[in-house]
């Protein structure tokens, strides 16, 4: 079996290093000017090594029976145990939609190049120069990417495999992402006046009148005897219980009360939104919701109470209880023109 110290290193006068295995038949070579990338390359070599001769250094999800005899170490894979967090742990404390994005990040940035490592080889300066090649072309993904390297390494740490998360000593600059941009009041009547008779127009009026999300607007249930509409929360952690809220029914909500929906997947809409509203998202039908609302003299809380925000604390999303009748007295400043 190779081990590190079977391996030679020189320095060639181009200034490349050369690091070089030649020892029970096999002639492998591995260069580069930066010595820390020659050597990263292997490392490599010898995890993939190892693995095909000692496939039991593989993490893998044991009976009690079993762990008696093995011991996870810094010597495990990153991928066999990555993928018991990622899909075995991480899956279960989000919402289906939400893994998605980070299976997304994991298979096509993470998997692929620490896949091979051992967990207690991968050094930040080698995370470093990964996270640095992202945040060139995608620096949003770059954020997330870290973030689900981060958690991993910290379930490596408290499982006793590292020392130490090496994500703690990578730097990427902070990607500053978009909040949502609201149309303006004179925007809003254009908007609402150009979309009269197209196919989803009542989608659009929906959003903007009651501020729920796009992925909850066909989950509206509509009581115009009780004066409310009750919507499914499609943002919801998975220790969350309040499947559902209650809001007031908004004043310019009843003037499309009964209307039909269309047929329509999130794609439709967007594609339709940016033929009337090309420098917005879907989104800000939302957050045109909360600036007219906040401009009507509406508290804060009470507006993200409607919108399904968390609350600006923790006393006041602990504590904080608004009656219906107080929301529905409220809901009657929605009004504008």
């Amino acid at each position: 079996m190779p081990r590190l110290k079977d391996f030679s290193i020189r320095q060639k006068e181009n200034g490349v290093y050369e690091i070089r295995f030649r020892r029970y038949g096999y002639n492998e070579s591995f260069s580069s000017k930066d010595f820390s990338i020659a050597k990263q390359k292997a490392f490599m070599w010898l995890s993939e090594f190892e693995s095909q001769i000692k496939p039991n250094i593989h993490f893998t999800v044991l009976s009690e029976k079993d762990s008696e005899r093995f011991s996870v170490s810094k010597n495990t894979l990153f991928k066999p145990f990555a993928d018991d967090y990622v899909y075995n742990i991480k899956k279960k404390r989000i919402k289906e939609t939400t893994f998605r994005s980070y299976r997304v990040n994991y298979e096509n940035y993470i998997s692929p190049v620490y896949g091979k490592l051992k967990l207690g080889e991968i050094k930040p300066y080698f995370i470093q120069r990964h996270l640095d090649k992202i945040n060139e072309k995608t620096p949003r993904a770059c954020e997330d990417v870290k973030m689900l390297l981060n958690n991993i390494f910290d379930y490596a740490v408290n499982n006793g495999v590292i020392e130490r998360n090496p994500i703690k000593a990578v730097y990427i600059q902070k990607h500053e992402r978009k909040n949502g941009i609201a149309l303006s009041l004179e925007q809003e009547r254009k908007f609402v006046s150009d979309i009269k008779g197209s196919k989803y127009e009542n989608y659009f009026l929906k959003m903007l009148y009651s501020g729920v999300r796009p992925t909850e607007v066909i989950t509206i249930q509509e009581d115009f005897t009780n004066d409310t509409l009750t919507v499914k929360n499609s943002k919801l952690k998975s220790y969350q219980k309040n499947l559902y809220r209650i809001l007031p029914i908004f004043p310019k909500y009843k003037t499309i009360q009964n209307c039909k929906l269309e047929k329509a997947n999130l794609e439709q809409l967007r594609i339709e939104f940016k033929k009337y509203c090309p420098d917005n998202t879907l989104k800000d039908l939302r957050h045109t919701f909360t600036t007219r609302a906040r401009e009507c003299g509406i508290d804060n809380e009470l507006v993200a109470v409607w919108t399904g925000h968390s609350l600006g604390n923790i006393t006041s999303s602990v504590y904080t209880h608004f009656s219906m009748e107080f929301q529905q007295e409220q809901a009657k400043k929605l009004v504008y023109n």
